[in-house]
């Protein structure tokens, strides 16, 4: 489901500079000149050839960088600060071997810890050499090394989410459960990281601890925790603002690690046009809970107060994210709960899974259109029931205004259809949209044609069984969250092989090179190119490299101009 790939995509995109901690610094035009017109007239200092190879470096010169950080390696072999900084640059050339050769070279010195201002944790340097095997392709090695930097540093995650990624791709059951609980005993908040545990204990057989992970999964919510929520709703009643962002600041500071007050001071300075604060608590709040539902919307429609459109569609994307993490946590759970013969409580949690999904529904609405602004950002507010994580059963749905708005999208979406049949993204939004206005059927028949046309795409599985279910066909309902549910290594393999591949964006655009080169000659599916960029998106989910809304979300007519253009 959409959380293995979440797995198979942690902590990518990524370079070795960013896992080493190099920083790329240009030099002004004057002192690189210097240090050009050094080296030609013969001063080939190993400093000097370090400093220009790393200011090539900060200019994305990379032909240059590795030249001359290969000569200051030449005349200074144990010169650690040179040797990583070319494996840096190998990685973006991507020509991982010698990257792992230059790590390597750093690793078998004694002691380059102690090297003055190069300090790099062996355990960094286990990562990194891991991290570009993996991207060789050779995971079996890749996997002992990233052991290797797990008995350096046995509490740090990047290890632990690489080998969870490279057992899931592999389909090693056991092997991926041992390092998802590894990633939950230093994080148990990682939502994302319990609900596909729970999967992976389904999977095994293991009912009884899948539907005990389900659980703890949907209890990840701010709401449940021991605060006193009724004296903060008070402060937010009263008239006189500063005196509640006092009492409220005052809170923050007793209780740190509860992002619920941070929020709700984040709403009131929110309120009153305090764009610095507001902005700077909604982030406080995400920094103790990253995946707070609520926080993500309110700070969405903040954004959106602030003419911030990027930035709201970012909030917006995460949060429909977490929230269809919600929906496969009832839906797993009612899955485990059917195969222990309990079928009663299994059809009452895809019931909750539908209420949720309801969540998402309205999410890609706002996303399809949000010039709306403020009006799609409140619609949003409406749609959520914050305490419960349902659809609020008084919120407007049939307002004759947010229904123009969704028949509008709906056409646009029929336009791309005709045009582009082979959207599998598309045709499950739209699927989703006719939820929305009640077409189950229709939207039934949208979400099988793309699961069958793209069976690799979860969430047309995982949207289909919600139609079934709707529509009194609780055994189809149950085969196709079975069908999501399932690993399915051809799957899980291509989704880590892409994922490898855009790690690096010169290496992404030659294997696209030559996948686009590929389909002209097969002269079949000319939606491949666009079905690529679709799972690549599905995995920029840890936050690091490129973020901003989706490709496939943002970028829908733009991409197929170009897959025709190439094909």
């Amino acid at each position: 489901m959409a959380v293995h790939q979440f797995m198979l995509g942690r902590e990518l995109p990524c370079t070795v500079l960013e896992l080493l901690h190099i920083r790329q610094l240009p030099l002004s035009g004057a002192a690189h000149d210097a240090l050009v017109g050094q080296v030609e007239s013969g001063k080939a200092y190993p400093d000097v050839l370090y400093k220009l190879g790393v200011s090539h470096l900060g200019r994305q010169e990379l032909g240059l960088a590795r030249r001359r950080l290969e000569e200051a390696v030449q005349k200074k072999p144990d010169y650690i600060a040179a040797r990583l900084a070319l494996a840096g640059v190998c990685d973006l050339l991507a020509q991982h071997s010698d990257a792992v050769d230059q790590i390597d070279a750093v690793i078998a010195m004694e002691e380059p810890s102690k090297s003055s201002n190069n300090a790099v944790p062996k355990y960094a340097l286990y990562c990194a050499v891991g991290f570009c095997l993996e991207r060789c392709g050779n995971t079996g090695t890749a996997v002992f090394r990233y052991e290797q930097a797990l008995k350096c540093e046995p509490n740090d995650l990047f290890a632990r989410h690489r080998l969870a990624a490279i057992y899931l791709a592999h389909n090693q059951l056991d092997q991926a459960i041992e390092q998802h609980k590894a990633i939950l005993d230093e994080d148990p908040q990682d939502q994302g990281t319990r609900t596909s545990l729970a999967h992976l204990l389904q999977l095994a057989g293991r009912h009884k601890e899948a539907v005990w992970e389900y659980e703890k999964a949907l209890c990840l919510d701010p709401d449940n925790w021991d605060l006193q929520l009724e004296l903060a709703d008070q402060f937010q009643r009263m008239g006189n603002t500063d005196a509640a962002i006092r009492k409220l600041r005052s809170l923050c500071e007793k209780n740190p690690s509860f992002p619920d007050l941070r929020l709700r001071l984040a709403n009131l300075y929110s309120s009153r046009g305090d764009d610095r604060d507001a902005t700077a608590e909604y982030q406080n709040a995400l920094d103790v809970h990253g995946d707070y539902l609520e926080c993500h919307i309110a700070a969405a429609r903040h954004e959106l107060k602030m003419g911030r459109i990027e930035k709201a569609s970012r909030h917006f994307q995460r949060a429909m994210d977490i929230n269809n993490r919600n929906v496969e946590a009832y839906a797993g759970m009612a899955l485990a709960l059917h195969k222990m013969g309990k079928t009663d409580e299994a059809r009452d949690m895809l019931t909750n899974a539908q209420k949720v999904g309801h969540n998402s529904d309205v999410l890609i609405a706002q996303l399809g259109d949000l010039e709306l602004q403020v009006a799609a950002a409140e619609s949003a507010e409406q749609a959520f029931d914050p305490r419960h994580q349902k659809i609020n059963s008084n919120r407007p749905t049939n307002d004759a205004q947010q229904r123009e708005w969704i028949n509008d999208q709906i056409h646009r979406y029929e336009l791309a259809l005709a045009e582009h049949p082979g959207w599998s993204d598309v045709r499950v939004r739209y699927g989703m949209l006719l939820k929305l206005v009640g077409r189950w059927q229709d939207a039934s028949e949208q979400f099988a044609t793309a699961a069958r046309e793209n069976p690799g795409y979860v969430e047309s599985w995982v949207q289909l069984a919600l139609a079934k279910k709707e529509l009194g066909d609780i055994p189809a309902s149950m085969n196709a969250l079975e069908t999501a549910i399932q690993i399915k290594p051809e799957y899980a393999d291509l989704h880590y092989k892409l994922g490898m591949m855009y790690c690096s964006e010169m290496e992404f655009e030659l294997a696209m090179e030559r996948m686009e080169l590929a389909v002209s000659l097969s002269g079949k599916n000319p939606d491949f190119q666009r079905n690529i960029f679709l799972i690549i998106d599905q995995l920029q989910m840890s936050g690091r490299g490129k973020t901003g809304s989706s490709i496939a979300e943002s970028e829908n007519q733009e991409i197929g101009n170009s897959v025709k253009d190439t094909v």
